[in-house]
């Protein structure tokens, strides 16, 4: 069995000002190729640290990916550390540098003497170019280890990891059989219950293993074969996967694991409808989730952050009399906020959201955590009172938004809203 390590380098993943994305990233593409992870390791910017930790997974594993330190600035030491750890000297990668005065002189920017230090590499280091970005990667054998060092910005790890890495990988070692993945996406229960409706699942489909993760509010079930992605195994995951379906009591939204929002986008897209939202309680949150989908220009026309009242009815049409006898969060401005927001962008549907999401603000009548739902179409407007058990503001907005989103996909499929 292939073992496989994930190194970080820099200060700023160990104290928290970033977010060490590319382990996950790694993570997911190696176990895509039957190559298992055993093990991630955080280092930051210290020499002999490095260098201790190049020395000890070499010892250990097959494959290591080393993420960042090869950037032309002084706390930059992942290739001279390479070099001690390797007992090799560090030397002017003519290949190295050939890639980098041609990106630099595409982009017409100046090559100065502290970018040339990033082509300086172990000597038996074998350059991986690097199409995106200043800093060429590169890998090299160490001990029992096969190395590759790539650059820490996301964007041009992941396509270095896909164009150069990979290709590499499937050339030196014999890859065991793919592993076989189907996701769900579930809303509207809790991990816990996820979990427990899902009990009998290892009974009927002994050669399949569960695996959930949460991210709020949503719950992802994944199910995972390792032997494989042969027709019969391909059967069996279906039967599988209808299986979990049917016992997940009708609130999984995405049988492909895609989020509400890609999900909602997608049956838009097939429907050829168009959307427009109206947002107070949640301020652009459910927009931002939309537009964060590429293409959804195509379907997505119009987004109102109608805070206050007046923006409410001058923006949208609300009436009035509604705020005088109902007030900001009803079910009738819910109501109006939608057909309003319809009206105006000429879309096909609309939905709108008006509540309090806290932790100020609640009433007896009113508490932290209600909001009124709005969704109109051609022919159709109505609206829904939800009331959330929480006092978190961010976790509050975040329901409220997925739970928009929830209504729209059931008006789509053609299912209850209630």
């Amino acid at each position: 069995m292939i073992t496989a390590h994930i190194m970080s380098t820099g200060d700023e993943v160990l104290l928290g000002d970033i977010v060490d994305t590319n382990a996950a990233f790694l993570c997911a593409g190696l176990k895509q190729m039957g190559i298992g992870v055993q093990k991630l390791v955080a280092v930051g910017d210290k020499f002999d640290d490095i260098v201790g930790t190049l020395i000890d997974i070499s010892k250990k594993a097959d494959i290591c990916i080393v993420t960042g330190g090869l950037g032309p600035t002084s706390d930059d030491l992942t290739a001279m550390a390479c070099t001690k750890a390797v007992k090799e000297t560090l030397e002017l990668n003519p290949a190295a540098m050939d890639s980098m005065e041609k990106y630099f002189k595409k982009r017409r920017f100046e090559l100065t003497k502290e970018n040339k230090k990033q082509a300086m590499l172990p000597k038996s280091a074998t350059i991986l170019i690097n199409d995106n970005g200043t800093a060429p990667g590169f890998f090299i054998q160490i001990d029992q280890c096969l190395f590759f060092f790539l650059p820490g910005v996301p964007f041009e790890m992941k396509l270095m990891f896909e164009n150069k890495v990979k290709p590499v990988l499937k050339e030196r070692f014999t890859l065991e059989k793919q592993i076989l993945i189907e996701r769900l996406t579930v809303f509207g229960l809790a991990e816990s219950r996820v979990s427990a409706l899902l009990a009998g699942f290892k009974d009927f489909f002994p050669e399949f293993k569960l695996g959930f993760r949460a991210d709020f509010p949503l719950i992802e079930v994944k199910l995972i074969c390792k032997t494989g992605g042969t027709k019969q195994i391909k059967s069996q995951m279906t039967k599988a996967k209808n299986w979990a379906v049917e016992h997940l009591e009708n609130k999984v939204i995405s049988k492909s694991g895609l989020s509400l929002a890609r999900q909602v986008g997608s049956l838009l897209i097939e429907q050829k409808k168009t959307l427009a939202i109206a947002e107070s309680c949640t301020g652009g949150l459910i927009a931002n989730m939309m537009t964060d989908v590429s293409g959804s220009s195509d379907y997505f026309l119009f987004s109102g952050g109608t805070y206050s009242n007046d923006a409410k009815m001058n923006v949208l049409g609300v009436k009035k009399e509604t705020i005088i006898e109902h007030g900001a969060v009803h079910e009738q401005t819910a109501q109006e906020m939608a057909m309003g927001a319809r009206k105006m962008a000429r879309a096909d549907f609309a939905i709108s959201t008006t509540g309090i999401a806290g932790p100020t603000g609640g009433t007896k009548k009113r508490p932290v955590g209600m909001v009124c739902i709005g969704v109109a179409g051609d022919g159709f407007s109505g609206a829904k009172t939800y009331r959330f058990a929480g006092d978190d503001r961010l976790m509050n907005k975040q329901m409220f938004a997925a739970m928009a989103l929830e209504l729209l996909r059931r008006q789509l499929v053609s299912e209850s809203i209630s």
